[in-house]
């Protein structure tokens, strides 16, 4: 399966600029799962066909209670924007 297209949105983009290089490096991680599979997060409900909006939480580090969760438009055939990231209590996709 090959990688779907990535962009980044404007506040997506600030966002990132505001997170320590351990985040960013989260965020990267994130990113190649996300490239792979949108799907991968939870699904925010009510968005409008045929794009679906998602979220996506994975930890700091592996005995961290804080996280990273990146919110993610994927829409068939145009890839993936992302719409921000933000640190986030401990509430981890698996």
């Amino acid at each position: 399966m090959s990688d779907i297209p990535l962009e980044e949105a404007e506040p997506a983009k600030k966002a990132f600029g505001d997170l320590t290089e351990g985040e960013r490096d989260v965020v990267r991680e994130a990113l190649a799962v996300i490239g792979r599979d949108p799907a991968a997060g939870r699904e925010i409900p009510g968005w409008r066909p045929p794009s679906v909006e998602y979220t996506y939480t994975t930890p700091l580090a592996h005995d961290s209670a804080e996280a990273i969760t990146v919110v993610c438009t994927h829409t068939p055939g145009l890839g993936v924007t992302v719409v921000y990231y933000f640190r986030d209590p401990q509430v981890v996709d698996q």
